[in-house]
């Protein structure tokens, strides 16, 4: 695939996680078992970073270009947290932000060394 798909697919799936975390708390089942819900947040958000990580790779982003975009995921990622507050039933979590970072530091850190192994 070419960048721009991967590009397109990193917003694609941003825009997937906004719309699915816009729906009413009463329109879904609740995941609160033994923090699977952190789980779910981390498995999501990783997913977005692998897509992110794609999209790099096939750009050959230096590093302070893939420092940015991940950046702004987890701006991103801060903002979707936030506006879930003037969702009815949703609330703001810190644990499910920091479950939401670590999937995307997990999807970098990969990156970075993929990218160290490559330079070698």
């Amino acid at each position: 695939m070419k960048a721009r798909h991967y590009h397109f697919l990193v917003w694609a799936w941003m825009a997937l996680i906004w719309i699915l975390s816009s729906i009413p708390q009463s329109g879904i089942p609740d995941l609160n078992v033994f923090g699977v819900d952190k789980i779910a947040h981390f498995g999501i958000y990783f997913v977005w970073g692998l897509w992110a990580v794609l999209y790099l790779l096939k750009r050959q982003a230096g590093c302070r270009h893939s420092a940015l975009f991940f950046a702004i995921m987890m701006f991103l990622a801060a903002l979707d947290e936030y506006h879930q507050h003037y969702i009815p039933g949703r609330q703001v979590s810190v644990w499910d932000l920091l479950a939401n970072w670590g999937g995307l530091i997990a999807a970098y850190i990969g990156y970075l060394i993929y990218q160290r192994k490559i330079l070698r």
